[in-house]
């Protein structure tokens, strides 16, 4: 049939159904009159002949059945009829409708809520043009200990000059600066960047411009790209700032443009690259012409179109092992390089956590399911004498069939409906709870890409939970339906559905233990100092007025003088890093003995800290001391090591005293001799679960690192002594502020995060779970228990106590949870295996969190159980038996 027809077919048949059936009807009509007057002309008397025309034409509504079948467009107008009838059941049963929906609303909407942080962080592309072209370029010196370094400012030039498969590549890293001049003094996180990050990153100011080339020439004046929370909060959005000065560090500082306010830095966390940076500014000139050793530069390169990452990848490694040869620096060790797919890279440490949280959202939507199936089906089996009076009636199983597979398809679609609503709550919780290191969670959003994604897990699942009243039509016959009989074979059915809800929910209690154990173990690390009752913050000095180290010195002694002598304070010292914080590690090289190729020295971190520092945070020495106001610019070079040094250094022998050579100004060399004074228990300040290298602490005296971090131990509540610090600063210089005012507590916290935040979801999932096996478990066992009212009426009649009835329904409940934890435990100990990366201080086969599994699964099994076993002990023999 030509299309213009079969559309105006289409809408007779959807919008012109009532003439359609009128003439459908006097069709037939026309047939019954044409056929009974053939039958009387063949010599029938007008009622035989009538009596035969019927006999012929059959059943009149399956005839009608028939054509309505053959229209076009007749499957989707059956379609719309099966979900009004699905729809007007679910009406007349209210209670049923609202436990599926809601059932499937909460599985559905936790699945979509980690599913939108999944897609946002795994799946979506990086918010940059042609993201899927940068790079990341890491320095690999695993030999030194050291396999993510960044590059120094001649390796970038390298780059930039000897690819030809990149179009760029750009650097940045990390400081801080202070806004003076307009309003209070501010100490704000800025991007040190070469002038063409943004153009290869590929991102572009809202306002004004990004850097360009002679931006960091020697001669040009500063200049400053804000960032739009910045520009909002200190100049009130004021699009006019660009082209204006501002003060920064005491400098007047152009303006020259504003990032949109949906710019973020996504680079690797390990990069030390914060994501919120509230400002840029170029580096200083000749930057790619300084020392090779010093190794500070976060590098993004761009592929050109075209060239792929293996292709780059391979030209960077030919470029490392020709400036290995070019650079005797370099020594035997060379120089080595990684190149790694920027959102491939950003990913690699949230990526397992994610998935295992997708993994387990993904068990308790099968579990939320496999409860609803279960309900359909008991729906169904209800149901039995209203399907076999259809299908005595004439309807056929294609129609049952049909009309089974429609409802499932409307239930997920409301389950949908209100699975979108609870993934809204959900998400909203998901980004307030999350930790600093899932901070890019709160780019996760209801988007077309998670609608998709909803719709296509709804109407799977809409397919799939058809199956279970399928089932139950498929085995009903019109006589043993309408007479009431019912086979085993369906109660085997739903006690298979609840077994299976057993067995996923103990893969979550088992994966939730050893989560939860894992959390309580990190929660028991000693990270080597004591963080309660101290308050850190953050203090940066100009160089215009604290260039020399005399000068340096001097404020810092009055200004931790100042600090010891507020009320309250018991210790106060300075450091060049807090444990766990965003600033970029610093690290050097290391020799304990002579050697004639240093270049593959090991390598340390480094810490400057005062002579307070290790009694402030409770730091304990285990031998010689701690540094001394002595050791200052004039006293002779000192440091004091971590016992993992000393372990290493010098085995067996004590290293007080011991000379080592080191690097603490970042020439790329040990150079530099010192003497070990003290030696110090290892602080774990950068991973709470390993003892990441050997440390160096340098007496802040001598080696200045600006800003600079103070640490304050208060007698009670430090966050009480804010005010007060303030006001001691503002008497030796006003125009200094304090940034990043907070207990040294809430690093160590932020560094157990993840882990809280995964054991906080899983708990809620294997709660859910649990829930939800032992309300089907319920289900199953109070179904049987009506099922066999007349049962145990006999057997209450015939002389049986109460408790036997009870321990007949208790064993059928037992047992089939005993068949979901025997299918369940071989699941958990797979999934176990799986989540090993993610453990802590545990095993997959840890017997706490599979004997905890066990019993909380058992135990909710038994409570159902029992609650349905009462029922039953309390049957009346006289009822039961009238009921029938």
């Amino acid at each position: 049939m030509p299309l213009t027809p079969r559309l105006a077919s289409f809408w007779r048949t959807l919008f012109g159904k009532r003439r359609l059936e009128a003439d459908l009807d006097e069709e037939l009509r026309a047939y019954r009159r044409a056929s009974a007057g053939q039958k009387r002309r063949e010599g029938l008397d007008p009622e035989a002949a009538a009596r035969a025309a019927d006999a012929e034409m059959g059943d009149v509504e399956r005839v009608k059945e028939a054509a309505r079948e053959a229209r076009v467009g007749a499957a989707f107008d059956a379609a719309v009829r099966d979900a009004r009838y699905a729809w007007r059941g679910l009406w007349r049963s209210p209670g049923f409708a609202a436990a599926t929906i809601l059932t499937l609303g909460l599985g559905i909407g936790a699945t979509t809520a980690i599913f939108s942080a999944v897609d946002a962080l795994l799946l979506a592309p990086l918010p940059y043009r042609d993201s899927g072209r940068l790079v990341f370029v890491w320095s690999d010196m695993t030999e030194e200990g050291y396999p993510r370094a960044p590059l120094s400012g001649p390796e970038l030039a390298d780059l930039r000059q000897r690819a030809t498969r990149f179009g760029g590549f750009g650097a940045i890293w990390s400081s801080s600066a202070a806004l003076n001049g307009e309003g209070e003094p501010e100490q704000i996180r800025i991007g040190r960047v070469t002038t063409d990050f943004f153009s290869v990153l590929g991102a572009e100011a809202t306002v004004g411009r990004t850097f360009r080339e002679g931006d960091d020439a020697k001669n040009a004046e500063a200049r400053i790209l804000l960032g739009d929370a910045l520009w909002r909060r200190r100049f009130g959005g004021d699009a006019s700032i660009v082209g204006r000065r501002i003060l920064v560090n005491g400098q007047p500082t152009t303006v020259v443009g504003v990032m949109p306010s949906s710019f973020r830095l996504l680079l690797p966390p390990d990069s030390a690259v914060p994501d919120d940076l509230e400002a840029f500014v170029p580096f200083w000139p000749g930057m790619t012409e300084g020392n090779r050793g010093q190794q500070f530069l976060r590098v993004v390169g761009r592929l050109k179109p075209g060239a792929t990452l293996a292709e780059g990848k391979g030209e960077v490694d030919a470029i490392a092992a020709r400036v290995s040869k070019e650079f005797p620096e370099y020594g035997s060790a060379g120089r080595r390089y990684n190149t790694v797919g920027l959102h491939d890279d950003g990913v690699r440490e949230v990526r397992p956590a994610l998935l295992a949280l997708f993994g387990g959202v993904g068990i308790l939507l099968l579990i939320t399911c496999v409860n609803v199936a279960g309900l359909l089906a008991a729906r169904a089996a209800a149901r039995r004498p209203e399907i076999a009076l259809r299908v005595a009636l004439g309807a056929g199983r294609g129609r049952l069939f049909r009309q089974c597979l429609v409802e499932g398809v409307v239930l997920a679609g409301l389950g949908a409906v209100a699975g979108l609503a609870v993934a809204q709550g959900a998400l909203r919780l998901l980004v307030a709870a999350r930790p600093a290191s899932l901070d890019r969670i709160a780019a996760a959003g209801i988007d077309g890409r998670v609608l998709a994604f909803t719709a296509g897990t709804s109407l799977l699942w809409g397919v799939l939970l058809s199956l279970a009243p399928l089932s139950e039509v498929a085995r009903t016959s019109a006589v043993a339906g309408l007479k009431g009989a019912g086979p085993g074979a369906r109660s085997r059915t739903r006690n298979a559905l609840v077994a299976a809800q057993v067995a996923l929910g103990v893969v979550l209690a088992v994966g939730a233990g050893l989560v939860g154990r894992t959390f309580l173990r990190l929660q028991a690390v000693d990270p080597g100092f004591r963080a309660d009752n101290v308050l850190s913050f953050r203090l940066a000095l100009p160089d215009s007025r604290y260039e020399d180290a005399a000068a340096f010195n001097a404020f810092c002694r009055r200004f931790e003088s100042e600090l010891r002598a507020l009320p309250g304070v018991t210790a106060a010292g300075i450091v060049s890093h807090f444990p766990f914080d965003h600033i970029p590690n610093w690290g050097g090289p290391y020799l304990a003995r002579p050697a004639a190729d240093d270049s593959s020295s090991p390598m340390a971190d480094y810490r400057a800290a005062s002579p307070g520092f290790f009694d402030a945070v409770g730091a304990r020495i285990v031998a010689g001391r701690g540094f001394e106001e002595s050791d200052d610019e004039r006293g002779e070079p000192v440091v004091v090591v971590d016992e993992r040094l000393a372990r290493l250094a010098w085995p067996g022998e004590s290293a007080v005293g011991k000379r080592l050579r080191v690097d603490p100004r970042s020439n790329g060399k040990p150079d530099t001799w010192v003497t070990v004074v003290g030696v110090v228990r290892h602080l774990r300040h950068r991973r709470l679960t390993e003892e990441v290298r050997e440390q160096i602490y340098f007496p802040e005296r001598q080696i200045n690192r600006n800003p600079a971090a103070y640490v304050v131990r208060a007698a009670s509540d430090p966050a009480t002594l804010a005010g007060p610090i303030r006001e001691a600063l503002a008497k030796l210089d006003p125009a200094l502020p304090i940034s990043e005012v907070r207990p040294l507590a809430d690093y160590v916290t932020a560094a157990r995060g993840a882990p809280r935040f995964m054991t906080i979801l899983a708990a809620a999932f294997a709660a859910v779970a649990l829930f939800l096996a032992g309300v089907g478990l319920y289900g199953v066992v109070a179904y049987s228990v009506t099922r066999r009212r007349k049962e145990f009426g006999v057997r209450i009649a015939l002389g049986a106590r109460p408790w036997q009835v009870e321990a007949l329904v208790l064993a059928e409940g037992l047992g089939v949870t005993a068949v979901g934890l025997a299918v369940g435990l071989p699941a958990a100990a797979l999934v176990a295996r799986l989540l090993r990366s993610q453990l802590f201080g545990v095993t997959p086969q840890d017997a706490a969190s599979w004997g905890a599994a066990v019993v909380l699964l058992s135990g909710a099994a038994l409570l159902a159980s029992w609650l349905a076993a009462r029922r039953a002990a309390r049957s009346s023999p006289l009822e039961a038996l009238r009921a029938d």
